[in-house]
């Protein structure tokens, strides 16, 4: 009797769930597909059925640990309020996501900061897409001419709130009152007279 059809989408996350245990055990710095496939009871050959490299398995992590920051920043660029309290939203929302995983638990945290490190080309393109968003939102207010220049301010100036390897770091200072002190005192830098 033929084996029933696997359900590709469980069997992904099943792997990508031993996968973060595997680098949760090994601070992040070990990750095979072979390894991978023995802990969840496939061959190597049918586990690259579902991850055919490893750059695809990382995809896959870094996709999960992006997805509801990405998503949640898009949302806050997109609402129809003023640009000040849009920018205090969005680093109070990143604060708040990236805190609570830490907090959760700091050893998956610490696992996925040392992954990042050698995929900075994914980290690239997640940042790439909060700028994006950013740049909406501060566009909302500052001058058109200077809108680059702002959120380039703006990143400098919140990192401790956005920046994981920072708010592990700092993990003290990466509070809400911090950051709503330092938003309130960007947009009184940036916004027009």
């Amino acid at each position: 009797m033929p084996r029933p059809p696997a359900d590709v989408a469980a069997v992904r996350a099943r792997m990508v769930d031993e996968a973060e245990r595997m680098l949760v055990e090994s601070g992040g710095r070990r990750l095979v597909l072979s390894d991978l496939a023995r802990r969840v009871g496939m061959s190597q050959s049918y586990a690259h059925r579902f991850f055919p490299t490893k750059a695809d398995l990382v995809r896959a992590l870094a996709g999960r640990w992006f997805r509801e920051v990405e998503a949640r920043s898009a949302e806050i660029a997109a609402l129809d309020l003023p640009g000040p309290e849009r920018l205090e939203r969005w680093v109070l929302a990143l604060l708040a996501l990236k805190r609570e995983r830490h907090d959760a638990d700091p050893a998956v945290f610490e696992a996925y900061l040392a992954l990042a490190a050698d995929h900075m080309d994914l980290v690239g393109a997640h940042t790439a897409r909060l700028t994006d968003d950013l740049a909406r939102i501060v566009a909302a207010f500052v001058p058109a001419d200077e809108v680059e220049q702002a959120v380039q301010v703006v990143e400098d100036a919140t990192m401790p709130f956005r920046v994981p390897f920072a708010i592990a770091r700092f993990r003290a200072r990466a509070t809400d009152a911090r950051a709503r002190a330092v938003v309130a005192a960007l947009v009184r830098a940036l916004a027009p007279g």
